[in-house]
């Protein structure tokens, strides 16, 4: 099982959850908490973790996301969440270097997938 946590995860369009720590276990969604403190076995990864039903092709968004600076993050990556539930088979992506005080995309940022 692996744990990760980050600045915020995404669930759908309608779930921004901010300091999460997912489960993940044979590419399933065994739980989500919000990290109050430091706990053994958690990969810390800045940015934005975005979960996906569906694995997305890495070179197309990231073609999208140089062209979309500026734009909020929720509504770049509408088109590529559905809503996730524990139990899901999920994608694990990060979404680094984005304004995490706007949500908004800058030059510098990129996925990849985790």
């Amino acid at each position: 099982m692996k744990r990760i946590a980050s600045h915020y995860l995404i669930l759908s369009p309608d779930n921004l959850y901010k300091k999460q720590v997912i489960e993940i276990d044979q590419q399933h969604l065994v739980h989500f908490f919000t990290l109050e403190e430091e706990i053994e076995s958690v990969i810390w990864l800045s940015g934005v973790l975005f979960l996906s039903k569906k694995e997305i092709n890495l070179s197309e968004v990231r073609k999208k996301l140089k062209n979309s600076i500026g734009e909020k993050l929720l509504d770049f990556i509408s088109e590529y969440s559905t809503d996730i539930k524990v139990g899901d088979q999920v994608f694990v992506y990060l979404i680094g270097s984005v304004d995490l005080f706007n949500l908004t995309i800058v030059s510098e940022a990129y996925i990849e997938k985790i």
